[in-house]
């Protein structure tokens, strides 16, 4: 039940975070919707593919799409009537990454792999739908901009939920401070701008 709820809060954080991306490059509502679905459901399609559960999630359970589609809608008519803050993207691109991390984990323990794969899947189920929608909007990724906590503020929450998985711990206990430790570690990045220390090299010249 939980993972359920959680599952469809991240699918409309996600869209939100798509369609408040669509506004920075001026998109008609066709290109926003798009976004949306994208950026929600990106990480999970390549996680299911991946991982060899076919059809991917969405296909098996339409409701995503309609969460998906319905938060872009909701939204779409008050992206020009109200004014966001500058760096509006944050907070439901941070809450869509902890949620998201915390389902791609569990969804993958339960098929049984080992702690590096439900790591690796689990970050990449948070990720890569944030990717996908950069690429698509002309941003940088997050992911990709150096320093930037985006992959490596979910890396912490997947291991705490494998290490408390595996020892026994319950989906709820683990998810939840799965999710914890994402948005915590997100969140202090972007309010304390923590970044993560140069490799050291210097360019020539």
């Amino acid at each position: 039940m939980m993972i359920g709820i959680a599952a469809f809060l991240g699918t409309a954080f996600f869209s939100a975070s798509g369609v408040l991306a669509s506004s920075r490059r001026q998109m008609d509502w066709i290109g926003a919707v798009v976004l949306a679905i994208v950026t929600s459901v990106g990480g999970g399609t390549l996680r299911d593919i991946l991982s060899g559960q076919l059809p991917v999630f969405w296909i098996r359970d339409p409701r995503y799409l309609l969460v998906s589609i319905g938060t872009a809608l909701l939204l779409l008519p008050f992206l020009g009537k109200i004014s966001f803050p500058d760096r509006k993207l944050l907070l439901p691109d941070a809450l869509g990454l902890s949620f998201f991390t915390w389902i791609g984990c569990e969804k993958v323990f339960l098929l049984g792999d080992s702690w590096i794969v439900v790591v690796i899947l689990g970050v990449m189920t948070g990720t890569a739908g944030g990717l996908i929608r950069d690429v698509l909007s002309a941003q940088v990724p997050f992911i990709l901009l150096k320093g930037e906590l985006y992959a490596a503020a979910s890396i912490p929450g997947a291991l705490v939920f494998v290490i408390l998985r595996f020892e026994g711990g319950s989906s709820s206990v683990a998810g939840i401070a799965c999710f914890i430790m994402v948005l915590a570690v997100r969140l202090a990045a972007v309010r304390w701008k923590l970044m993560l220390p140069d490799s050291g090299g210097t360019s020539g010249g």
